[in-house]
C-alpha cells in the first residue's frame, strides 16, 4: 500500500516537530516519522521522583532570533519564565561565578593566573588562528591564549570528547566558542556584569514543555505524527521521494525534511556510510531528600579527576509545580557507548558522582535513589584527520533530490534549540504553495547555518 503526502518529516526532535507544525499550519499535508518511543529527542523531559527533569542541563537564550523567540512565546505564553543565571565554574581548585563577572573574577582567580590570562589576551594579535593542522587547541590558543587552553578549554574538551584537543578539528572550537579575542572578552564581561546580561528563559514545566507543545500543535494543525516508525529504504527523485517503512508500507512525498542522523539517511538511500562518530553521556540523577541542595543552578567542572562535566539542579531553573521535600540533581558524565563508564551500573555511577562532589568540596547530599539515562549520540566527534571525509559524506546526503537535511542530528552539529528552530522556519519558508521547493532560498539559508555558534 502506498500513501502520499506533500511533506514527509523524518525525526521527531525539535527540528522535526517544528517543521511539521509550521508546514501543517501553512496548509501542507504532513507526515512525521519518529523511530523512538516518544518525540522530543534530547530536548524531552522525564519524570523522576515526581519532578520533571531534562536530559542534561538546557536553557533558552535571549540571543534567539525574533522569529524563533516569537514562536516560543506563542507556544508557551506565560509559562516561559525569565530567570537569572546562577552557575559556577571550577578553575584552579576554586569556584568562579558563571557567567563570568569581573568583581568575582578579581576575588576568585589566583593573581598569577589572572595576570597570565590578561597577558595572553593583550598579545592575542601576535598569534595565528589557522595554522597548518587547524586543531581545537590551536583555535583556543590563538583566540584566548595558552592559559585558558591549559586551565579550562583543554581539560573540558578532553573530558567531553575523550581525546586530546590537539586531535580535534578547529571547526569544533569555532562552533562552540564565540569569543575571538580581547575585544569580545571585554564586551562579554560588560554584559554579564549586569543582571540583564545574565538572564535566560525557561519553561515552567521543564525544557520538554517546548517539544510537547510543538507535538500538540503539529497534531492540532493536521500533521500525522507516527511514533515508532522509520524509513528503511528511501528512493530520491526530482518528482518526489518514495520511502518504505519498517512495516512494509510506502509513503510518496513531494519533499522530505530529514532531521534524523545522516547515518540513517545514507543507509536508507544506499549511499556510503557517513563516518561521523559521537561521544555519548550518562545522565546520573540523584534523588535528594531536601527542598533544595544548593542555590546554584549549574556547576561546570573541567577538573580531570572528576567524572562529570556539569552538575545541575533542575528545581533552580524555574518556578514550577515541583514536590516539596525532594530535589533531583543531574550529573552529566561523558562516555562512549560500550566503554567502561557506559557499562557501569547505576549504583557505580552514583558513587562516582558522589566521589566527584567530595573532590570539589561540595556538600554531600542524602541520596534516596539513583537513576541513569544513557544517550549514545550527543557530541559530534570531528577530528583533524577525519573532518574532510565527514564533510564530503554530508555533502552527498544534502545533494539527494527531493530531500532536505536539517537539524542538530541531521547536520551533525551541537547547535542550540533556537538555531534549530531557525532551520525549521527556513525550511518551511522554502515550501511553495504548489508543492514546489525554493532551492535558491534554501541555499542562502543553509549557508547561514555554518555561522551558528553555541551559546553558553
Amino acid at each position: 500500500m502506498t500513501a502520499s503526502t506533500e511533506v514527509l518529516v523524518v525525526g521527531g526532535g525539535p527540528a522535526g516537530l517544528a517543521a511539521a507544525f509550521l508546514a501543517a499550519r501553512e496548509g501542507h499535508r504532513v507526515v512525521l516519522l519518529e523511530a523512538g518511543h516518544r518525540v522530543g529527542g534530547m530536548a524531552a523531559s522525564v519524570d523522576i521522583a515526581g519532578q520533571r527533569v531534562d536530559l542534561g542541563s538546557h536553557r533558552l537564550h535571549p540571543a534567539a532570533s525574533p522569529g524563533s523567540m516569537g514562536l516560543l512565546r506563542e507556544l508557551l505564553g506565560d509559562d516561559l519564565q525569565e530567570r537569572q543565571r546562577r552557575g559556577r565554574l571550577r578553575l584552579q581548585q576554586r569556584w568562579v561565578k558563571f557567567p563570568l563577572q569581573p568583581p568575582d573574577l578579581a576575588r576568585s582567580l589566583p593573581p598569577r593566573t589572572a595576570a597570565s590570562i590578561g597577558t595572553d589576551l593583550l598579545t592575542g594579535a601576535m598569534r595565528r588562528e589557522r595554522p597548518a593542522r587547524d586543531t581545537y587547541a590551536d583555535v583556543v590558543r590563538a583566540r584566548l591564549g595558552p592559559t585558558v587552553l591549559r586551565d579550562f578549554h583543554g581539560p573540558y574538551a578532553r573530558k567531553l570528547w575523550g581525546v586530546e584537543p590537539e586531535t580535534l578539528a578547529g571547526e569544533l572550537a569555532r562552533r562552540r566558542i564565540a569569543l575571538t579575542g580581547l575585544g569580545d572578552v571585554v564586551a562579554k564581561l560588560r554584559r554579564t556584569a549586569t543582571p540583564t546580561g545574565r538572564r535566560f528563559l525557561y519553561p515552567r514545566l521543564g525544557y520538554g514543555q517546548i517539544v510537547d507543545r510543538l507535538a500538540e500543535e503539529a497534531a492540532r494543525s493536521g500533521a500525522d505524527v507516527r511514533i515508532g516508525s522509520r524509513p528503511v529504504a528511501v528512493v530520491p527523485g526530482k518528482d518526489g521521494v518514495e520511502a518504505t517503512l519498517a512495516d512494509g508500507t510506502c509513503i510518496r512525498a513531494g519533499r522530505v525534511l530529514w532531521t534524523a542522523p545522516p547515518t540513517a539517511l545514507a543507509a536508507a538511500t544506499g549511499l556510503p556510510e557517513v563516518p561521523l562518530a559521537h561521544r555519548g553521556v550518562a545522565l546520573v540523577y540523584l534523588v535528594v531528600e531536601a527542598d533544595r541542595w544548593l542555590d546554584w543552578d549549574a556547576h561546570y567542572v573541567p577538573t580531570p579527576e572528576v567524572g562529570f562535566v556539569r552538575l545541575s539542579e533542575p528545581k533552580n531553573y524555574r518556578d514550577g509545580p515541583d514536590p516539596d521535600g525532594v530535589t533531583v540533581l543531574c550529573a552529566e558524565v561523558p562516555c562512549t557507548a560500550g566503554d567502561e563508564t557506559w557499562s557501569a551500573s547505576d549504583d557505580e555511577l552514583g558513587a562516582m558522582v558522589l566521589d566527584g562532589m567530595a573532590r570539589l568540596d561540595l556538600p554531600l547530599p542524602h541520596v534516596a535513589a539513583v537513576e541513569v539515562i544513557r544517550l549514545p549520540n550527543v557530541y559530534p566527534l570531528l577530528t583533524v584527520d577525519g573532518i574532510q571525509e565527514v564533510a564530503a559524506a554530508q555533502r552527498r546526503t544534502e545533494r539527494l533530490d527531493g530531500i532536505t537535511v536539517l537539524g542538530r542530528q541531521g547536520l551533525g552539529v551541537a547547535d542550540n534549540l533556537h538555531h534549530v528552530l531557525d532551520m525549521s522556519r527556513a525550511a518551511v519558508a522554502c515550501l511553495r504553495p504548489d508543492g514546489g521547493w525554493d532551492a535558491r532560498r534554501w541555499a542562502r539559508a543553509r549557508a547561514g547555518f555554518d555561522d551558528h555558534v553555541v551559546e553558553d
